[in-house]
């Protein structure tokens, strides 16, 4: 499709769920005559989800979860993170059609019988959902409801059943499992529930570059790197402005109620048919919130409060990116004093040499204009400490590192004193030189030479390494610390008339912060190489591929040299964050180089954090490609246009490059689209048009769910941002 993603028709488990059976054969031979023949059969059991779904199973849904928005024209569907999830069991738990002769004249291919997935994602509005409570139940109330209540169950038994060939309990499921169920009535279930040529169609998987991408969630990978998802469609559009209910069923055991079942049964008129509940969420559809009305309405602002200032004295401070905090003092006292996190609007740079504190005390300022302490960086400093003791494997590696140090230096000391004494050629004897350099050590050289007193030892831990590198990146460090007022980090607001839907506020990394907080770490082991260590850790030494850079400082007529934190990011505050995991977003700098990132993730359910290596010039913000939407447009009659092979669609008038008239005339009723008809319709016409690649000529075109899913998803949306906020105005 691009190269960020790659549509695949199935990824197929090596072994669906169910029961098997294999036999071992061992035949013993001397002399071409056998002395012995041992067989022996052993019977096993392949699980898989069945009665309940892990609900870290579940990457991503679409409409997002309990939000609002204009969702009509697109099927909802759900994403999973396993490749192979919604094929690892069958409707009827025998192998898939394809596998079920591997003899060489009857071979199949699993594009002529394509898998059918065990789920359906349903779809219901807010009127029909009064009549259907998700019920919870347990795996006896599924498998053997009270007839007389006239439910319909799934052809399943338990494990001690002696019926031959059907789907039977695994000897670990007990019936008094827990688990989740719905009732439909028999116009629901055969008006809803897809056939199995609708169901091969509704499932497919994508592979994803996830380089920009929050990697959290993402656990099937490739051996390209690319993230590997499964993905449940549903065969329903949403009804405009209400609230719906999406549900993901089991339709294990119920192979003979579907609609192209051969031979088929028949839900009594009188009867219920009782599914499995795997997962469900709500949505509204509501006004025209989408991902480009979200994307267009962001705020580009400077993380610093806007608002509420009305003191003309401390707009200086308040342009800074402080906030006041109440402060209790060690004393008891209530007061209040500035604070600033180590993100900020403007460029902060440091003296060309680092400052350790003795204690947080140590780290206080006080600001004689507005009679306030600037408690910033004796946060940063006991932060850093409470950290460190907290983190067992830093706080042991750092304590031995030091007794090491010290050994060697004490080592360095005895070598010197008995070199001296060794060297002495006076001639007294060796005990009374022995004795006069013990009383007087003060004149023995035990110092150690200035050349390696700056020079970091090789040996540094790399739990140091390690730990100090994440406390650059600001991993572990309490949000709060980090954006310390709301309005810092605002979401929907009005404001000059204007309504925003969330903000992206920009900011550069202030070094002094950094170096305050990894000072108090390391304020646990302090040996004579800190100042090194310290200087490594500010220079970002302990992060691959990444370095501080000096620059010339100028301010006014003061002109000074210092380093800087090469690095600058932005917080993202929007419902596109929790309703689009996945968001893929890139930063770039004025000669339109890829940034690299040093933090890159998803901070809460619609907070997102980046923190990259270079100035941020442009911000590109796209849908995530393993979500992309199964569209059809409807203004006043549905719209559907094919694409080419080449992703074109050339706008033919004539109806032989579009379905508009098939699903206006009948794929659609009640909102429920026939997807085998439609399918179908789809072939056609892209095999009419030469739109599709015939690949084996004696088979015609194969139209998997893989080119089904190419046809229906949208073109994702992109949204590129020019950034020219960051003050550059350095504090002199």
């Amino acid at each position: 499709m691009s190269e960020n993603t790659k549509i695949v028709q199935c990824f197929l488990p090596a072994m669906v769920a169910g029961k098997y059976t294999t036999v071992v054969h061992q035949q013993v031979i001397k002399d071409k005559s056998s002395l012995q023949d041992l067989n022996k059969t052993f019977d096993f059991g392949v699980d898989a989800a069945r009665f309940t779904l892990n609900p870290n199973d579940i990457y991503s849904v679409y409409p997002p979860a309990n939000q609002s928005g204009n969702y009509s024209e697109s099927l909802p569907h759900l994403v999973f993170t396993r490749r192979t999830l919604p094929w690892e069991r069958t409707l009827d738990g025998k192998l898939p059609v394809f596998q079920r002769d591997t003899t060489p004249e009857n071979l199949r291919n699993p594009q002529d019988s394509p898998p059918v997935p065990w789920m359906a994602l349903l779809l219901f509005d807010e009127e029909e959902m009064k009549g259907l409570p998700i019920t919870k139940n347990t795996i006896a109330g599924v498998i053997q409801p009270n007839l007389s209540d006239g439910i319909i169950r799934p052809d399943i038994f338990e494990a001690k059943s002696t019926d031959k060939g059907t789907l039977k309990l695994m000897e670990w499921e007990k019936t008094t499992d827990g688990c989740f169920t719905i009732d439909l009535t028999k116009e629901q279930f055969e008006n809803y529930i897809p056939s199995q040529k609708s169901l091969s169609l509704l499932a497919h998987a994508k592979e994803v570059r996830i380089d920009n991408k929050d990697k959290d969630g993402i656990t099937d990978i490739n051996a390209d790197g690319a993230g590997v998802f499964a993905v449940i469609v549903g065969n329903r559009l949403p009804a405009k402005g209400k609230q719906h209910t999406a549900i993901l069923v089991s339709l294990e055991g119920y192979t003979d109620y579907l609609k192209d079942a051969d031979p088929k049964k028949n839900i009594p008129d009188d009867h219920k048919v009782r599914l499995v509940v795997l997962a469900s969420w709500n949505f509204i559809d509501s006004g025209k919130a989408s991902f480009s009305q979200l994307v267009d309405g962001l705020e580009l602002k400077s993380i610093k409060i806007q608002r509420g200032v009305e003191a003309p004295e401390l707009t200086t401070y308040f342009d800074s990116g402080y906030v006041p905090l109440e402060h209790l003092t060690r004393t008891g006292a209530n007061t209040i004093s500035w604070y600033h996190g180590p993100l900020v609007p403007k460029l902060f740079p440091t003296t060309s040499k680092g400052i350790s504190f003795s204690s947080a005390d140590a780290a206080l300022r006080y600001d004689k204009t507005t009679g306030f302490f600037d408690i910033s960086f004796a946060a940063a400093w006991q932060l850093g400490r409470i950290l460190a003791l907290q983190n067992q494997e830093f706080s042991k590696a750092i304590l031995n590192w030091r007794l090491a140090q010290n050994q060697l230096e004490a080592e360095k000391s005895k070598n010197n004193t008995l070199n001296a004494i060794l060297e002495d050629d006076s001639a007294i004897n060796i005990k009374d030189k022995v004795i006069r350099y013990l009383g007087d050590l003060h004149a023995v050289t035990t110092v150690v030479p200035e050349e390696t007193t700056t020079d970091l030892p090789t040996t540094v831990p790399n739990e140091v390494k390690h730990f100090l590198g994440n406390l650059y990146k600001l991993n572990g460090i309490p949000f709060s610390y980090i954006v310390p007022h709301e309005w810092l980090l605002q979401k929907e607001h009005l404001k000059n008339n204007k309504n925003y839907t969330g903000t992206l506020s920009l900011f550069y990394v202030d070094p002094n912060w950094i170096e305050a907080l990894l000072d108090g770490a390391l304020s646990i082991g302090r040996t004579n190489k800190n100042e090194a260590l310290l200087e490594q850790a500010v220079n970002g030494n302990f992060i691959d591929g990444y370095q501080t850079q000096s620059m010339e400082i100028s301010g006014g007529t003061i002109e000074k040299k210092g380093r800087r934190l090469n690095t600058t990011g932005f917080l993202l505050r929007s419902d596109l964050v929790s309703g689009w995991r996945g968001l893929e977003i890139t930063a770039f700098d004025a000669d339109n180089q890829l940034l690299p990132a040093l933090r890159f993730e998803r901070i809460d359910s619609d907070i997102f954090l980046g923190i990259f290596d270079g100035n941020i010039a442009s911000i590109s913000i796209k849908q995530p490609y393993e979500g992309l939407h199964f569209g059809i447009k409807n203004n006043n009659a549905y719209i559907k246009n094919l694409k080419n092979e080449d992703g074109t669609n050339q706008e033919i008038a004539d109806g032989t490059a579009d379905v508009n008239a098939e699903l206006n005339d009948g794929l659609i009723k009640n909102n429920v689209i026939d997807i085998a008809g439609l399918a179908r319709v789809m072939q056609e016409k892209l095999t009419a048009k030469n739109w599709m690649e015939i690949t084996d000529e004696s088979k015609g075109i194969h139209f998997t769910s893989a080119e089904f899913a190419y046809q229906m998803v949208d073109s994702p949306v992109k949204k590129n941002i020019a950034i020219n906020i960051l003050n550059t105005d350095s504090h002199v």
